[in-house]
C-alpha cells in the first residue's frame, strides 16, 4: 500500500499536503510551551508531503498535529482496510476547510453520515457473499473426479465464483457434466449428452433430490427422464424415492415426480404408495397442497393403469381421511378423481364415508362444490355413485335448503332435470314450503321448483297458502308469491288474488306488501 495519501482535484494537486503543512505550522505557533528542539527534530516531516507508517504519523508532533493527521487519513486514504474490509473511496472535494484549531473538515457536514452508511452497506454485502461461499464449500464437498481433483481447491469450489447466485446449479454443472456455463440465468453454452449425464449421475445419486428442486437442472433432469432408458429411470428413481413426499410439494420437483411416475413400473409404483401412505399426516398435507394434489392425482392414474393391486391400499388411505379432504379446496379433487377412475366396488368404502357424512360435506363451502361436481355425468360417469349421493342429498333436503351452502346442492339436483329425482324432492318438501319461503336460502329453492315445467306448480302453491298471510308481508316470502303468480295458471291465480285482496290494507302499510301490489298491478 502506498504510504502517500492524496485527494485528486481538477488541478491534480496534493491539497492534503498543503493543508497538513498549514496545520503543523498553526499547531507549532499556538503551542507556546513547546520546546524549540521539537521543531528541529529529526522526525520533522518534509515540506512536500506527510509520511504515514502503518496508519500513524512518524513525526513527534503534539496531540493536535497527530489528531489532524488522523483526521486527514480518514478522508483521504482509499486503501486502508477496516476490520479486513476495504473502505469505499472518499468523495472528491476541491476545497478543504480548516477549523482554525488544526482540524481539517470536508465541505459537507453530512459526509460522515453518508460515508458510514456506504461503509456499513459494503461490509454487509462482503460478509453475505463470504458466508455464501463458506456454505457452498462446506455443503458440497465431493471428490467426483478422483485423484484428488475434487470440488475443493484450496478452500474454494472449482469453477464456482465466490458470490455464486445459485450454488446448487453451479455445483451440478461441474459434478454431472450437464453444461460448461456457470451462469444459472441462462442455458447458453450448455451441452446435453444423455450417456454422459447418466454416467456422471451415478456418482451423485444421493443428490438427485437437490437437482430436482433446482430451477435450471430440474428441467435437465426431466429431459433425462423423458429420453432415458430403463436403467437411467431406475437409477433416478432410487435417488428420488427417499424424498418423494417433499418433492411432490416442491414447485420444481413436482414436475419431475409427475414425469417419473409416468415412467415407473408397477413395482416402483408400489414403493411410491408405501412411502406416501406411510405417514397419513404427510399424505394429507400433500393433498392439501395446490401442486401436491396434482401429483397424487397422477399417482392415482398410474395405479389405475399399471398397478391395480394397489387400489385397495390407496383407497383405504384416502377413505380414512376422506372427511378432511372433502373440506379442502385442493384435496377435494383427489376424492373426485377416485370417483371418476375407479368402479363403485373399488371405492365402496370411500363412497360409504361420503354418503354417511353427506350433510356435513354439503354445508361446507368446498364440500358443496365437490358434491355438485360428483353429480356431473362427465366428471363422474359411474351412475351408481351419482345416484347414491343424490339420494343422500334428497334425504337431507329440508335441512340443506336452510343452509347458505347446502341450498346450492339442492338446486343443482333440481337442475339435473331428472323427473324421478325431482318428484322425490318435491314430495320430500311438502308441508314445509311456507316455512322455506320465509327463509333467505330456502326461498331460492322454492322459486327454483316453481319455475320447473315438469312439475305441477299447483301442488306447491296450495302448500304455500297455509301461511299466505305472513308470506305477503315477509321480506323473502313476497318474492315467492310473485313467482307463484307468474308461473301459475288462471285457476291458481284466482286463489292467490282472493288472499291478496283480503290482506290488501295491511299490504299497503308494508313495503314488502307494496312490492307485490306494484308488481301485480293490483
Amino acid at each position: 500500500m502506498d504510504n502517500k495519501f492524496y485527494v485528486k482535484t481538477n488541478g491534480e494537486r496534493n491539497i492534503w499536503s498543503t493543508a497538513a503543512e498549514e496545520n503543523m505550522t498553526t499547531a507549532a505557533s499556538s503551542s507556546h510551551s513547546q520546546p524549540p528542539q521539537i521543531q528541529s527534530s529529526k522526525f520533522h516531516q518534509p515540506e512536500n508531503h506527510i509520511h504515514i507508517n502503518n496508519g500513524f504519523s512518524s513525526g513527534a508532533f503534539d496531540l493536535q498535529t497527530l489528531e489532524s493527521s488522523f483526521r486527514g487519513l480518514s478522508f483521504a486514504d482509499s486503501s486502508v482496510r477496516q476490520n479486513g474490509n476495504p473502505i469505499l473511496p472518499a468523495p472528491q472535494y476541491n476545497q478543504v476547510f480548516n477549523s482554525g484549531d488544526g482540524y481539517l473538515f470536508p465541505p459537507s457536514s453530512s459526509y460522515h453520515h453518508c460515508e458510514l452508511k456506504d461503509l456499513q452497506r459494503f461490509n454487509q454485502n462482503q460478509q453475505r457473499l463470504s458466508y455464501q461461499n463458506d456454505c457452498v464449500n462446506r455443503s458440497y464437498v465431493y471428490d467426483t473426479n478422483g485423484g484428488g481433483n475434487g470440488m475443493l481447491n484450496n478452500g474454494f469450489l472449482n469453477g464456482v465464483p465466490c458470490a455464486s447466485r445459485n450454488s446448487v446449479s453451479d455445483y451440478y454443472t461441474n459434478s454431472f457434466g450437464y453444461g460448461v456455463n456457470n451462469s444459472w440465468r441462462s442455458n447458453e453454452g450448455c451441452t446435453y449428452n444423455q450417456n454422459q449425464a447418466a454416467s456422471s449421475m451415478e456418482n451423485g445419486r444421493g443428490s438427485f433430490v437437490l437437482i430436482a428442486t433446482d430451477r435450471v437442472w430440474s428441467k435437465e433432469l426431466e429431459k433425462t427422464i423423458f429420453e432415458g432408458t430403463k436403467e437411467t429411470i431406475d437409477m433416478i428413481f432410487d435417488g428420488l424415492i427417499v424424498g418423494i413426499c417433499e418433492l411432490m410439494v416442491d414447485p420444481f420437483g413436482n414436475d419431475v415426480v409427475k414425469l417419473l411416475i409416468g415412467k415407473c413400473s408397477s413395482e416402483q409404483i408400489t414403493m411410491i404408495v408405501d412411502v406416501v401412505t406411510r405417514h397419513i399426516s404427510k399424505f394429507v398435507n400433500i393433498c392439501f397442497n395446490p401442486i401436491g394434489t396434482l401429483a397424487i392425482q397422477v399417482l392415482l392414474t398410474s395405479i389405475h393403469e399399471r398397478a391395480n393391486n394397489q387400489i385397495p391400499r390407496i383407497m383405504d388411505a384416502i377413505s380414512s381421511v376422506a372427511l378432511q379432504l372433502t373440506r379442502n379446496t385442493n384435496a377435494k379433487y383427489v376424492i373426485l378423481a377416485c370417483f371418476r377412475m375407479f368402479t363403485s366396488s373399488q371405492c365402496r368404502r370411500l363412497l360409504e364415508v361420503v354418503s354417511q357424512h353427506c350433510y356435513q360435506i354439503a354445508i361446507d363451502q368446498n364440500g358443496c362444490c365437490l358434491l355438485q361436481q360428483c353429480f356431473d355425468k362427465e366428471r363422474v360417469p359411474n351412475h351408481e355413485i351419482r345416484q347414491r349421493l343424490i339420494s343422500e342429498v334428497i334425504e337431507h333436503a329440508l335441512k340443506l335448503c336452510l343452509n347458505c351452502h347446502g341450498n346450492y346442492v339442492v338446486q343443482y339436483v333440481v337442475e339435473l332435470d331428472n323427473q324421478h329425482e325431482t318428484d322425490l324432492l318435491v314430495n320430500k318438501l311438502l308441508r314445509n314450503y311456507a316455512h322455506l319461503a320465509r327463509n333467505k336460502y330456502g326461498s331460492h329453492v322454492v322459486q327454483k321448483l316453481l319455475k320447473l315445467r315438469g312439475i305441477d306448480s299447483k301442488l306447491i302453491v296450495v302448500d304455500l297458502l297455509r301461511g299466505i298471510d305472513t308470506l305477503l308481508l315477509d321480506p323473502f316470502g313476497n318474492y315467492v308469491i310473485q313467482t307463484a303468480w307468474f308461473v301459475s295458471k288462471e285457476d291458481v291465480r284466482q286463489m292467490l288474488r282472493y288472499y291478496i285482496e283480503r290482506n290488501i290494507r295491511l299490504m299497503r302499510c308494508n313495503k314488502f306488501g307494496n312490492k307485490i301490489l306494484e308488481k301485480l298491478n293490483i
